[in-house]
């Protein structure tokens, strides 16, 4: 059961369709950010999980926004992870093209599906 705070945030971000493109911006400026510039992580993989998570916040934002589309919010969802692989590929510093990191954020999205889908029943 969803609390009541729960719905309210729903609800919030449903009227706000801003969120998700602010959201996607904020992960551009992530995958961008210069590597060497970027704090070590603390375990091997770690990166994956940053991946991933990031897709899997931004799936549930656009599938509360946009509930009545979830397989185009998948596929682009997917698709905006392997886009920005390949835009990594062209930086001019030390990024590089992760089919792992691809990998990471497609999960993340089929993650955010199943959690928006099972858990808030959107």
């Amino acid at each position: 059961m969803i609390s009541k705070f729960s719905q309210s945030a729903i609800q919030f971000i449903a009227q706000r369709q801003w969120i998700i493109w602010f959201w996607s911006f904020l992960i551009l400026v992530a995958c961008t950010w210069p590597g060497k510039d970027l704090p070590a992580a603390p375990t091997v993989g770690f990166d994956k999980i940053v991946h991933s998570g990031l897709f899997t916040v931004w799936a549930i934002l656009a599938l509360i926004i946009y509930p009545e589309k979830s397989r185009l919010v998948v596929g682009l969802g997917m698709a905006y992870g392997l886009g920005l692989e390949f835009y990594q590929q062209l930086l001019p510093f030390d990024r590089t093209f992760d089919w792992w990191d691809a990998v990471a954020d497609a999960a993340g999205v089929l993650i955010g599906y199943l959690f928006t889908k099972l858990v808030l029943k959107n």
